[in-house]
């Protein structure tokens, strides 16, 4: 491997070190010291080999590099020592910090360490920000996944350029309009080796499943369309909070009826599915067709008292002049889960 100013030299011109520091730039004070987490997969080394030409020549430890050892699989003492060398290499601070969870730990409390063991390097580092690898594939899945899920309108938007971690400590993501094949290309110029994690293409999980059998397919309709999907993130956003905007927000839980009944069916729709998400907790549970029947009763003419349930609990109470949000705990043994 190039070492030094030869290697920043061999990757200056490479397409997606521009790409990140136009990312970095947008997001983050010039004068910032910064974390980047590196797993030693492709994307990640990477997003190191273009942060080691951004912050070339720049004050010792403005960029740290971090690798959490999770000790889940037996390739990742190798991943470990392989983020290690690669960063010495190229000039870059290293921390890494290890995981103490049972083999087999879930991916959500996996995923909760790992912030949080990347939160403490930004803090010993005095950071206030820490850099993953996330990039236009990654994008792509995250709506899709949203999609398949149900979710509503801030679901398809996808992953923001950034989003606060913990007060100071800012997440960032500036290679989401990087294309895969452009990291290892990156990756390759740079003579960088990388680390393929089985788990990434493992068929029996969802993500798994659309890198084998969706993108490609998608892919080959339409090249470059994650890049695409990416780009245009921040029109969705917009869209998404014209719409937040336009939502009338419950008072206590309730909306006076004749408040609701003029909006349009859409429009109502994502009021009461805004409200119902918020007090499940999550767009997963709620459904799509009680939540119809509840906006064409909320418009029909009748007085009587309804109540539709939603899902996780939320139910809609109906009457004759209002409309009300609630949560209700389901009998013992029920799924509240609403039918597909």
């Amino acid at each position: 491997m190039p070492e030094g100013k030869a290697m920043s030299a061999e990757v200056a011109r490479h397409p997606v070190v521009a790409q990140v520091a136009s990312g970095l730039a947008a997001v983050t004070p010039s004068t910032s010291r910064g974390v980047v987490a590196v797993s030693g997969g492709r994307d990640s080394m990477a997003l190191m080999a273009a942060m080691s030409v951004i912050f070339a020549g720049e004050r010792e430890g403005a960029c740290v590099v971090a690798h959490v050892h999770h000790h889940q699989r037996s390739e990742a003492d190798e991943e470990c020592e392989l983020v290690r060398h690669t960063a010495s290499n190229l000039g870059l601070a290293f921390e890494v910090r290890h995981l103490d969870l049972p083999c087999g730990a879930s991916p959500a409390s996996l995923r909760a360490a790992r912030y949080a063991a990347l939160i403490d390097v930004a803090m010993s580092t005095d950071s206030s920000w820490i850099a993953t690898a996330h990039q236009a594939q990654d994008q792509l899945e995250t709506v899709l996944l949203a999609i398949v899920r149900g979710a509503g309108p801030t679901g398809l938007v996808g992953m923001d350029s950034k989003r606060e971690l913990t007060d100071g400590i800012m997440l960032v993501r500036p290679m989401l309009e990087v294309d895969r094949s452009e990291a290892a290309s990156l990756c390759k110029r740079a003579s960088i080796v990388w680390c393929d994690d089985p788990g990434n293409v493992d068929p029996n999980t969802l993500r798994g499943r659309l890198r084998q059998e969706v993108l490609p397919v998608l892919e080959s309709m339409r090249p470059g369309v994650a890049r695409r999907l990416s780009a245009t993130r921040d029109i969705r956003s917009a869209a998404v909070d014209a719409l937040a905007a336009a939502i009338p927000e419950p008072n206590d839980g309730e909306w006076p009826r004749d408040l609701l009944s003029p909006l349009p069916s859409g429009l109502l729709r994502a009021t009461i599915h805004a409200a119902a998400v918020g007090l499940a907790g999550g767009a997963d549970v709620i459904g799509s067709e009680p939540v119809r029947a509840a906006a064409e009763a909320v418009k029909d003419s009748r007085m009587h008292r309804r109540i539709f349930e939603l899902g996780g609990g939320v139910v809609l109470v109906l009457e004759a002049q209002r409309a009300r949000i609630d949560r209700v705990q389901p009998p013992e043994g029920i799924d509240a889960r609403p039918p597909m």
